[in-house]
């Protein structure tokens, strides 16, 4: 039985929920297009504790917000960092020391 919903926030904005399940949080990784190896250092709420996900993974991979911005954070709520794209995916590779002109 599900008691709480536990959210995934992506870069500060709320994206997905998840029943406090490793393979729940896995799954909803999975639907944001977001592979689980790939996360680094997740940051997650003191409402976490206890979870199979505190349990299994945040625990050893992840670490719970600090208590001064504790006021600023959901308590039931994991945050992920993804690095935004610099460039559009259709620009052409040029290394940062050339112009165009020297190509």
């Amino acid at each position: 039985m599900i008691t709480h919903l536990y959210q995934i926030y992506v870069n500060n904005q709320k994206c997905a929920l998840f029943d406090g399940s490793l393979k729940g949080f896995k799954a909803a990784l999975e639907k944001l297009d977001i592979r689980f190896e790939n996360i680094l250092r997740p940051i997650f709420g003191d409402g976490l504790l206890g979870t199979d996900v505190e349990r299994e993974y945040l625990s050893i991979k992840g670490y719970q917000v600090p208590e001064a911005a504790a006021s600023d954070c959901d308590p039931l709520g994991i945050y992920i960092r993804i690095p935004k794209n610099i460039g559009s995916p259709d620009d052409p590779f040029v290394p940062p020391h050339f112009t165009e002109d020297e190509l």
